[in-house]
């Protein structure tokens, strides 16, 4: 696909994508915080939540919705009570899943493009 226009359709797709893919970023930066942070902690759960819950509103705003309840699950997973290492090894997962769902959602718009333009056919 180098080299190669997207439709307007796919690069609105792969605007969402890049957008949540940058929030999520945020999301991963903050649980590390949280893990390594001696005070404050309940300040990045906080925080953790609310991100979380912005991306999750966007990919369900986007017909993502199953990668909109990974979000939606770490938001609950910072608000929920449990000891601190669960906690970070709960979320370090969800930040893992969403990645490799963008990763194949990007994939999938990609390759939705190459049979579009007639480019995945194979030849006689």
């Amino acid at each position: 696909m180098v080299g190669k226009k997207l439709s307007s359709q796919a690069q609105l797709k792969m605007d969402v994508v890049t957008e949540v893919r940058r929030k999520w970023g945020r999301v991963y930066g903050l649980v590390e915080q949280y893990g390594n942070a001696k005070t404050a902690e309940d300040t990045y759960l906080s925080q953790i939540a609310r991100a979380a819950t912005d991306v999750s509103r966007i990919l369900m705003n986007n017909g993502y919705g199953v990668m909109a309840d990974t979000a939606n699950q770490m938001a609950m997973m910072a608000k929920r009570a449990s000891g601190k290492q669960t906690k970070i090894r709960s979320m370090r997962e969800f930040v893992v899943s969403l990645r490799q769902a963008m990763e194949r959602a990007e994939k999938m718009i990609i390759d939705g493009e190459k049979e579009v333009s007639g480019e995945g056919e194979a030849g006689p």
